[in-house]
């Protein structure tokens, strides 16, 4: 039960990790979406699954940091157009049945068959009355 991280009670670390993990949903929010316009001609109806594109970012973000060199990365004084291409480019080579979501069917209605009712199964039986009960029958 002592799982809180004790200088995350200060305001201004409090206040940090806030902001990180807002920006980190930001980024994720934002290649979800890239990922789904690129591949919107194929697969109009692709819903990426934000577990599964997270997943896909963590299995290969230490092998691309490593092959990449750093003039491929994008850059703070990039224009927007440009970054918002590059992203397509690598969002279209994802595959999306890795990333898509899967929808559950829905639950089909069941007549409760077999099943009694709380009052009777919440009822008492005396332990004593059952094995009376039972010396009578034999």
């Amino acid at each position: 039960m002592h799982s809180e991280i004790k200088t995350l009670g200060h305001p201004r670390a409090a206040l940090l990790g806030f902001a990180v993990a807002v920006l980190a949903y930001n980024v994720l929010a934002l290649l979800k979406a890239v990922t789904e316009q690129a591949h919107r001609g194929a697969h109009p109806e692709l819903e990426v699954s934000t577990y599964h594109l997270a997943v896909e970012i963590t299995s290969m973000y230490e092998s691309m940091a490593v092959m990449v060199p750093p003039e491929y990365l994008p850059c703070a004084d990039d224009d927007p157009q440009r970054l918002l291409q590059r992203l397509l480019r690598l969002a279209a080579a994802l595959n999306p049945r890795q990333l898509a979501s899967s929808k559950r069917k829905p639950k089909s209605t069941r007549a409760n068959v077999g099943y009694v009712s709380g009052l009777i199964a919440r009822s008492h039986v005396s332990t004593a009355r059952v094995i009376r009960q039972v010396g009578k029958r034999c």
